[in-house]
């Protein structure tokens, strides 16, 4: 964590997750150390490549953490963050498929009218 290297970091967590050790590895964290995972989450789980496994580390954080809450500033505040990251990409995501379906729409709409004028010729 404290190199940045998110593919490192990530390629721990997958194998940690493999070997059912996630939660284990999780668990029993003071607050610099939660800091330090917390701040990697926040900084990478919009991140298309890092996503998934960063979604099941932010669930884990959350049932472990989450009866804490109020008795840290600093793990408050980066629930809170965490919060507000995944809100907003939720938010972006349902925007995309928003467009995704007027696109799609669109493309279908060209067709049937490009077959039609096929026809015609």
């Amino acid at each position: 964590l404290a190199k940045r290297q998110p593919q490192a970091v990530i390629a721990v967590i997958e194998e940690l997750g493999k070997r059912r050790g996630l939660t284990i590895a999780l668990s029993n964290r003071d607050e610099e150390t939660l800091d330090a995972i917390l701040s990697f989450t926040i900084r990478f789980i919009d991140n298309p490549q890092y996503t998934s496994h960063l979604i099941g580390v932010a669930h884990i954080l959350c049932d472990i953490y989450g009866s804490l809450r109020g008795q840290s500033a600093v793990v408050d505040e980066l629930f809170a963050k965490l919060r507000e990251k995944v809100a907003s990409e939720c938010s972006v995501q349902r925007m995309l498929l928003r467009v995704l379906g007027q696109i799609d729409f669109v493309m279908t709409t060209a067709e049937i009218l490009s077959a039609e004028e096929q026809q015609r010729r």
